[in-house]
């Protein structure tokens, strides 16, 4: 009779043989280990957020909208109205080459301020960026209309 008492009975066999290969895998062995870069998109949000956070006032999502709207009205009437748009909200921009598209302007107050904010800003910037910084204030210095602006490109060369 005991060889009778080890063997399963058949409600067991067929309990194992309805049930998966993984039913009786355990929770937190599958926590445990993950794909070396499975966080890497959270992690990336997280690292965008921080310098979101530290940038201030230009970390929010409208100065991106007035900053890139720059860069899509060039060449077309609507650019100085949004030039104007972000240098009240945000000041003159520290990016080079939002400021080489404001020296292609038609405002001189802009072209102007743009110089300055080169000058200030320019020992910042790599060697390829000041080098078309420089070929863009020359090109300034031969072509432009106003002589105020000629003559700012021309004091901003030699500075450089």
């Amino acid at each position: 009779m005991s060889d009778y008492d080890d063997r399963p009975n058949w409600r067991e066999i067929d309990r194992k043989k309805d049930r998966s290969r993984h039913y009786g895998r355990s929770e937190e062995k599958d926590k445990t280990w993950q794909r070396p870069d499975a966080n890497r998109w959270e992690m990336g949000r997280r690292k965008e957020a921080i310098e979101r956070l530290f940038k201030g006032e230009k970390g929010t999502l409208e100065h991106d909208r007035l900053f890139n709207n720059i860069h899509k009205s060039y060449g077309k009437g609507t650019f100085i109205s949004h030039i104007k748009a972000y240098v009240e909200k945000y000041g003159m921009p520290d990016d080079v080459s939002t400021l080489l598209l404001i020296l292609d302007s038609d405002s001189i107050e802009y072209i102007l301020d743009a110089i300055n904010r080169i000058k200030d800003i320019f020992h910042k910037l790599t060697s390829r960026q000041k080098d078309d910084v420089k070929r863009k204030l020359s090109i300034l210095k031969m072509t432009h209309k106003s002589s105020q602006v000629k003559e700012k490109a021309e004091e901003a060369l030699g500075g450089l």
